[in-house]
């Protein structure tokens, strides 16, 4: 992700996550198998949408893999992580985490965070080397 949107800059980049959800315990943990870039049709330092045709290859290629959207990503190129009321209020969905990447600083920031058209919770997430020995 911080490749792309160093590479797409001073566009904003976009892109999926996919996986699967795992339980352990008490908790529901999303595990990220597949990185899947997308195209920004916008164009924009500000603004990002989809293009149709890379958002097809790819909601065609993780369906075929048994994953599911586990995440929505794009860049702030000079903002920090923190989302717009664009990116509210053109969210996917309540149940897919959002993350940001900014470039404003020298070294860039990923924050995560759950999207309503009301408003914005920053979302618990980290990376992690290992993961459960589960696969889907």
């Amino acid at each position: 992700m911080i490749a792309q949107a160093q590479a797409e800059a001073p566009n904003e980049c976009c892109g999926l996550l996919a996986g699967a959800i795992v339980t352990q315990g008490q908790y529901r943990i999303g595990r990220v198998l597949r990185h899947y870039p997308l195209v920004n049709a916008a164009a924009s330092p500000v603004e990002y949408l989809s293009e149709p045709k890379s958002m097809f290859a790819a909601v065609r290629e993780l369906t075929k893999a048994g994953l599911e959207i586990l995440a929505i990503y794009h860049s702030h190129p000079t903002t920090p992580p923190v989302p717009s009321k664009t990116d509210r209020e053109r969210n996917y969905s309540g149940d897919v985490m959002n993350l940001i990447v900014s470039l404003k600083e020298d070294e860039p920031v990923v924050k995560a965070w759950w999207l309503t058209e009301d408003g914005a919770w920053e979302a618990a997430w980290e990376v992690v080397d290992q993961f459960l020995d589960h696969e889907p």
